[in-house]
């Protein structure tokens, strides 16, 4: 029996829960006090955390589809765990929540085919992104290294600089999720299938993450003073958005340092792992989202300094740890019915 490393699993384990910091803070009210303080700014670098967590998913998706046969069962897995939370929690809201009205003809559809109609945006065009699959492989293997690199060059320029440019110049630079998809994909089959290029110790990409991180953390500070706090084109384009220069470069070193970074097996950790999806689906379902932001945890709102801090770490871990075991039992029950994942 293979041993599962513990290094990815890390990964996604990290991936998740940023991604919940990002939900955490995109999906509250907010009450601000003053026009400039370490509240918003706070707020701000927690939030945008979470296109760096997409892009992390998404290396370690991509890494491990290059050179895998497309897997039928796989999809059907992925379309059953995906189903089986969109209408449990459909009709766990519908029967037990405060508006019943939800339980109409259209929210049933809309539940039972989550997928089709895009109520996880990511699981959606994930799911495009696996079936294509087979055919961006093909693609793959027939580029030498100066066409990959050339390729990736292209979909940087397009993808990542322009709308940073097109923010600043007219105030809109929008990516279409499943060309970023695509070109995120081309990043992790080209560490997969050249990995002599990318043989520096875990610990020197670690380092170079942190010092990535530190400028955006510093970037973001300069940013809301400079503009007090209001919503910029500049902020936007090099922090906020999916298609981040800075977050993708640190998303792809924190790859490359977790790749090569041997921490054996652990057990917990890929216990936690296998959960990640399940946390995803959990929290930012559309019935959950409105219940644990607005409603659950909305005695955050005010809170300034020190108690604001402890209360977001608070409430960020209970939501993944509260996720995690949730996920856990549905893995046992799926086994208990011989539904194998």
């Amino acid at each position: 029996m293979k041993v599962r490393k513990s290094n990815f699993e890390f990964f996604r384990i990290l991936s998740a829960f940023v991604i919940i910091m990002h939900h955490y803070v995109l999906h509250s009210d907010w009450n601000f006090g003053e026009k400039l303080g370490m509240k918003p700014i706070f707020l701000d670098i927690i939030e945008s955390a979470g296109k760096f967590g997409v892009n992390c998913f998404l290396l370690i998706s991509g890494y491990f589809l290059v050179n895998k046969v497309f897997k039928p069962k796989k999809l059907l897995h992925l379309w059953l765990q995906v189903f089986f939370y969109s209408i449990s929690i459909f009709l766990i809201f519908a029967f037990f929540g405060k508006d019943h009205s939800i339980l109409n003809v259209k929210n049933t559809i809309l539940a039972s085919f989550p997928i089709v109609f895009q109520q996880y945006w990511f699981i959606s065009s994930y799911v495009l992104l696996y079936c294509l699959s087979p055919f961006l492989n093909i693609l793959v293997e027939n580029m030498n290294k100066k066409q990959h690199l050339s390729l990736l060059i292209v979909f940087f320029v397009f993808l990542s600089i322009k709308p940073v440019i097109s923010l600043l110049v007219a105030n809109y630079g929008a990516v279409e999720s499943g060309m970023w998809f695509l070109f995120i994909y081309f990043i992790a089959a080209y560490i997969k299938i050249y990995p002599e290029s990318f043989t520096k110790s875990a610990k020197s990409y670690f380092i170079k993450g942190a010092v990535v991180f530190l400028i955006i953390v510093f970037l973001i500070i300069l940013l809301a003073v400079y503009n007090h706090q209001s919503e910029n084109a500049l902020s936007k384009g090099l922090i906020m958005d999916m298609q981040s220069p800075l977050y993708l470069l640190l998303a792809i070193l924190l790859f490359c340092g977790v790749k090569n970074w041997d921490i054996g097996s652990i057990p917990v950790v890929n216990l936690l792992g296998s959960a990640t999806l399940g946390v995803y689906l959990i929290h930012d379902n559309s019935y959950v989202r409105h219940f644990l932001w607005k409603e659950l945890t909305v005695f955050k709102a005010p809170y300034y300094g020190i108690n604001l801090v402890w209360t977001s770490a608070l409430i960020i871990i209970s939501v993944y740890v509260v996720c995690s075991v949730i996920d856990i039992l549905r893995q046992k029950l799926f086994i208990l019915l011989h539904i194998v994942e």
